[in-house]
């Protein structure tokens, strides 16, 4: 207000765009306006839409709310919107999947996306450019505690959405940053609309996330003539700074005195060198570890060269445990979070191939051809 001054703002409504007479209300009030934007951003859900107990009158007031309204006011509005102006209409990632119940919202959602391309291809003789956003669960009032809790768990990136982050967005959209960018329909649900639930549950009953908790009482539960074949290659090594990796290494210590064969490869990139040797957890590893069959601490650098088939297969790291009867399982570092270092699996054709891997690179360090650290 400051920047554009009082005289030039004017307070309108409010309006209530489950009813159209409030829509053309609106349009009233501010036809003479020439905008630069139109961002048509009213919406509204009803929990009670269902097939059960279908009420046709709420129906309409979700589509008159969150379609008719964006229909209504994009087309009388038209002739006040400045030759190379815009407008984004606001859609919803439930545009794409049928609704188990509040089908008006998905419905009207869905009508939203076809009528962003009804006004590109007929607004672009004025250079008009139209665009849709399609928001997943996003941090308003309008949140369900389906949507706080329930999908971040499916969310790649595991969390919902601020609002500011659609806002960026839709400043995008307004601005000739984007002047090319016309008919499009962007979802932003930080990918949620690309996991297969059944798929991923599928993996999951293979995978089991794990932390440390759940590494560190393994580790402790291996016996005499077991073995362990752990590469550890994360490039920072930012996993010596956590406590509970204190109690991990001192577990493999303990695992050594109790006759484990353990077989550990520690990977540093070589302007990390000295960093790892004088960590006092390495340095005690180390020291306190010469009864393993190996502990050491290599070159990132060696193993590319050497190794270079492997070299991809390492990942940020891994572990396989053999125990006497026979039992394999792989442990694969993915470090996503302190509370999820990674998965375990019992995949066979993984297990080998790791371990095939692990030993291409043991027989280079026997061979002195990757150089062990000291």
């Amino acid at each position: 207000m400051n920047e554009y001054g009082v005289e030039n703002m004017k307070k309108i409504g409010p309006y209530n765009f489950k009813n159209i007479d409030d829509v053309y209300k609106l349009i009233e009030d501010v036809a003479g306006i020439e905008f630069d934007s139109l961002i048509l951003n009213a919406g509204t859900f009803s929990e009670n839409d269902d097939f059960v107990n279908f009420n046709l009158d709420e129906f309409n007031q979700v589509m008159n709310c969150n379609f008719y309204s964006q229909l209504i006011i994009s087309t009388k509005l038209q002739s006040y919107i400045k030759n190379g102006g815009n407008i984004v209409l606001m859609s919803s990632n439930d545009a794409y999947s049928g609704a188990f119940g509040s089908m008006s919202y998905s419905i009207s959602k869905s009508a939203v996306v076809s009528l962003m391309k009804c006004l590109c291809v007929n607004f672009g003789r004025r250079h008009i450019r139209v665009n849709a956003i399609s928001p997943g669960a996003i941090n308003t009032d309008m949140n369900t505690p389906e949507q706080e809790f329930e999908a971040p768990m499916w969310t790649p990136i595991e969390r919902i959405a601020e609002p500011y982050e659609v806002a960026n967005v839709v400043y995008f959209l307004s601005s000739s940053e984007s002047s090319f960018i016309n008919g499009e329909n962007i979802t932003i649900d930080g990918g949620y609309g690309n996991v297969s639930v059944l798929l991923k549950e599928e993996i999951q009953r293979e995978r089991k996330i794990v932390g440390y908790d759940w590494l560190n009482e393994k580790i402790a539960s291996i016996q005499e003539d077991d073995i362990v074949y752990c590469l550890d290659a994360t490039p920072d090594y930012g996993w010596i700074e956590n406590p509970k990796e204190e109690i991990y290494l001192n577990e493999y210590i303990k695992a050594v005195e109790r006759n484990v064969k353990v077989y550990r490869i520690i990977m540093t990139p070589q302007h990390k060198k000295q960093y790892i040797l004088n960590n006092d957890l390495v340095k005690e590893t180390l020291e306190k570890s010469t009864n393993a069959e190996f502990i050491g601490v290599v070159k990132e650098e060696d193993v590319k060269k050497h190794n270079k088939t492997d070299y991809p297969k390492i990942g940020k790291g891994f572990a396989v445990i053999i125990l006497k009867d026979g039992t394999r399982q792989l442990f694969v570092d993915s470090f996503t979070n302190e509370d999820s270092v990674g998965y375990v699996i019992e995949n066979e054709m993984m297990i080998d191939s790791l371990i095939e891997v692990f030993e291409n690179i043991y027989k280079n360090i026997k061979n002195k051809k990757i150089e062990v650290y000291k």
